[in-house]
């Protein structure tokens, strides 16, 4: 109730603002340039932003530079409703997997189940969020809401659109960019274009970025240290009047160290012991749960009493296993690895070498894009995708510097597409486009990875010693093979001078399999998109819109591999406490009940929203509100069932049960407000303001973490919120820029961004305090050369800028490990950085 009378006492305030400054700016002010007119392509076709029916926010060229983005997460910050950590996705850190996340809906680092995703020109970037550069950008569109009408796949909850430049046919021109910061931080880039022949350009550039150490682990190595090299080239033919085609190639590769994190052990930091809260139990009754082992309340931030050490293990020799007399034992179970199944049926090859701590990554993009204009107005447009992603990680499993756990997990990833398109002339009343889209792909990954524990099997014994390590290496448990093919159309009509419906719909056939059994399910969806869109004045469009995203569902492996042979022999149902020789599969359905199934349904998230998009004194003040509702239905969440395996095939159950993880679906629902302002105060002064609101929780749910239950005291998490995203957040930026004399002009810059409290994981225990970042920059500038001040995180902010929950598996104070112990992974700000850029262009 509070965040709300907030947000309505914020509006107030605000619209009371918007009302004093139409009757305040100067005479000089009220004759000063509009702003300038956006157009996007967030429908795959060229509309203006104001007149676009859907909730996007863009980022020019122009805006790319004058804010230095550098990342994807440095134009999240900006942007209302979206969160996107480069360095955190889902459990694990580091820049290998990408989780973008929209409105609160809880994503996955996996490239079968995102929720959001990336594109570059229309084309799916398959894992290449976290360190895709923005580099050759005409434009960034941030498209919020389901996009599957248009986008297709994994644009379940939004979608990034990064417009990549054209060539110029008409002159030589190019740019180069230098960036010197603290921590050895190093940005250099270059790009030229031109005519190369009769209607025929090149555009090729390259990119070296380094980000140096600004954090050092307790055994002396480098935290946080990154390196990617990055060269591209585009070729652009203007065939005949009306046809041109453009052809686009992109490589980089990623070097990084150990990531910088820091890690609260629970159990060490127990504020939750004693206390109670409110609660479900896991049948769904209302009971009083008593959390233990774990912080309830606010983290400390950085440097404050009570916060965890930036700190884990970057030695590939730890001095445990030289007591142990194994000093080379990672050296030897680690370095040069392939990825095998346990039986050695199957290998994950391909990825590249790696031999310290880090990540080593290659991506390769291919696009070719025809068009071709018919008299008549209309355009065919064609596009033939590939992408080559191919990754290896190793790193300290259990996150901190106590000498537990470390894992290797590579990936590989290739996908290929085909896209055909054909729209009307945009400029009458009615305008219509069909097309149709196949996209296949293949992503194997080793979720588990290999696994080194310092301890063996005797961690798991409680008082054992620790007598030497043990490599575990577990299945290749994360492949996505899929295939596409889909039909999409669209369909607007002008009814009036002011009132506007689209149609839009997508016909989706997707058929998938996990890599690991035969099972290959297909789901057949169609994705609807129906909008209103209504001009009150010249200045306002209201409008109402309603889509459908949609994501397959998640294929259950041991339900696949049960057994429907009945016991010769019986043994005690856990369930019941009765003799029984129920078959592993008959066990299942007794513990799952009308939840037994394959594989889960097909995820849909159903989504309405109503917005304003405004302008005012004549175009110098834009205002654009949007206000959503979302439902997420059949969620996969994971469950466990106790079973009596027969891992001899002797048809006599084993003498003890196991644990197996189960899919089953749940539900979540999401709602809340975001607001977007640009001012033109005078010609030289212009101001940018956003603001978010989300409300949203767990209508059906239970944890997967196997840590969660004992510390929290149920497995039932309906009614606790989505972890990590803020229910308030906003940002702000001014620049104010004057004549020095003829020749040279100056500006000055201030960015500021607000991320409210959230919780840290699924228990809704632990919180990540709010902070406001603050960034800087001045600057100097001719015609064709710029020389920038800069300054990020200007009052070193020491909170956590993100965090997630993760079972504690540092063996500490003696060598025991069980499931039952829960820690937080935190991902500290980068430190306060002074920096000089210097840009020419020619």
């Amino acid at each position: 109730m509070h965040a709300v009378k907030q947000f309505f006492s914020f509006a107030a305030a605000f619209a009371f603002g918007v009302n004093a400054l139409s009757f305040t700016l100067p005479a000089g002010a009220q004759e000063a340039l509009l702003l300038e007119e956006i157009v996007v392509t967030a429908r795959k076709r060229e509309e203006n932003l104001q007149d676009i029916p859907l909730s996007v926010s863009v980022f020019s060229e122009e805006e790319l530079t004058a804010g230095a983005y550098v990342d994807l997460e440095d134009i999240a910050l900006s942007t209302p409703g979206m969160q996107f950590n480069t360095e955190l996705a889902g459990i694990r850190p580091g820049r290998l997997h990408a989780n973008i996340r929209f409105r609160g809906v809880e994503g996955s680092e996996y490239a079968s189940l995102q929720t959001a995703s990336l594109f570059v020109d229309g084309v799916f970037a398959l894992q290449s969020a976290q360190s895709l550069a923005l580099l050759d950008l005409e434009r960034v569109e941030i498209i919020k809401g389901p996009q599957s009408a248009t986008f297709g796949r994994n644009s379940f909850a939004g979608a990034i659109n990064y417009v990549t430049r054209t060539p110029s046919l008409e002159e030589f021109q190019g740019s180069m960019q230098a960036d010197f910061g603290e921590y050895e931080q190093l940005e250099v880039s270059a790009s030229a274009e031109g005519p190369i022949g009769r209607n025929v350009a090149l555009r090729g550039g390259f990119r070296i970025y380094n980000k140096g150490e600004m954090y050092t682990a307790s055994d002396g190595g480098a935290l946080g240290k990154q390196r990617s090299n990055t060269v591209f080239a585009t070729l652009f033919a203007r065939l005949s009047e009306n046809f041109s085609l453009k052809a686009r190639a992109y490589y980089q590769e990623d070097d990084d160290g150990p990531e910088a994190i820091a890690y609260l052990i629970g159990r060490f930091n127990d504020t939750c012991t004693g206390t109670t809260r409110p609660g479900l139990d896991d049948d769904g009754n209302s009971t009083t749960l008593m959390p233990v082992r774990f912080l309830c309340g606010t983290i400390p931030g950085r440097g404050s009493s009570g916060a965890p050490s930036v700190d884990l293990n970057t030695s590939l020799f730890p001095v445990r296993f030289a007591q142990q007399g194994n000093p080379n034992y990672l050296l030897d179970n680690l370095i040069g690895r392939e990825h095998c199944t346990p039986d050695g049926s199957r290998c994950l090859t391909g990825a590249p070498s790696i031999e310290e701590l880090g990540l080593k990554r290659q991506m390769r993009r291919f696009s070719l894009v025809g068009e071709y204009g018919f008299a008549n107005g209309m355009t065919l447009t064609g596009t033939l995708s590939y992408n080559n992603n191919k990754a290896a990680n190793m790193r300290d499993f259990d996150a901190s510097p106590v000498e537990s756990w470390w894992v290797l997990n590579p990936q590989t990833g290739e996908d290929k597409g085909l896209d055909l398109r054909l729209e009307s002339a945009q400029d009458g009343r009615i305008r219509w486009a069909a097309g149709a889209n196949l996209y296949d792909q293949e992503f194997l990954t080793a979720t588990g990875g290999i696994v080194v524990t310092a301890c063996g099997f005797g961690a798991f014994i409680p008082g054992f010693p620790c007598p030497r390590p043990v490599t575990l290496p577990l299945g290749l448990d994360g492949g996505d093979y899929v295939e596409v093919w889909s039909a999409y159309g669209s369909f607007s009509f002008d009814v009036t001078d002011q009132l506007t419906v689209d149609i839009e719909g997508r016909y989706q056939s997707d058929k998938r399999s996990d890599g690991v059994n035969d099972f290959t399910p297909t789901f057949d969806d169609f994705l609807p998109r129906l909008s209103i869109s209504y001009r009150l004045l010249e200045n306002v469009n209201l409008y109402v819109t309603g889509s459908r995203g949609a994501l397959p569902g998640v294929i259950n492996s041991n339900l696949l591999l049960c057994s429907e042979a009945s016991y010769t022999s019986p043994f005690t149902d856990p369930r019941t406490g009765m003799p029984s020789t129920a078959s592993t599969c008959d066990q299942y359905r007794q513990a799952l009940g009308d939840q037994f199934s394959n594989v889960t349904p097909a995820q849909y998230l159903d989504a309405y929203e109503a917005g304003i998009k405004s302008t005012w004194m004549d175009g110098r003040l834009l205002v654009n509100v949007a206000i959503y509702t979302q439902k997420w239905k059949d969620a996969p969440f994971g469950t466990r069932v106790t079973i009596f395996p027969d891992s001899d095939s002797d048809g006599i159950p084993d003498p003890n049960p196991v644990i197996r993880p189960i899919q089953v679906p749940g539900s979540s629902k999401y709602s809340g407000v975001e607001l977007e302002t640009a001012f033109l105060l005078s010609e030289n002064w212009t101001a940018n303001f956003s603001w978010s609101y989300n409300d949203n929780e767990f209508t059906e749910f239970r944890t997967f973490s196997p840590a969660a239950p004992p510390v929290l005291g149920t497995r039932n998490i309906k009614g606790h919120r989505s972890s990590r995203f803020p229910e308030w957040s906003g940002s702000a930026s001014t620049t104010y820029s004057d004549d020095l004399n003829a020749n040279w002009s100056w500006y000055v810059r201030g960015d500021l961004t607000y991320m409210g409290e959230a919780v840290a994981g699924e228990t809704n225990l632990a919180l990540l305090d709010s902070y406001v970042l603050v960034n800087g920059r001045v600057g100097f500038e001719t015609e064709d050369l710029r020389i920038e001040l800069y300054a990020r995180n200007l009052s070193d902010e020491d909170a956590w800028r993100s965090g997630t929950e993760f079972t504690d598996f540092t063996l500490t104070p003696d060598p025991f490990f069980c499931f039952c112990n829960n820690g937080v992974i935190l991902l500290p700000q980068d430190r306060r950085t002074f920096g000089v850029r210097v840009a020419y262009e020619f």
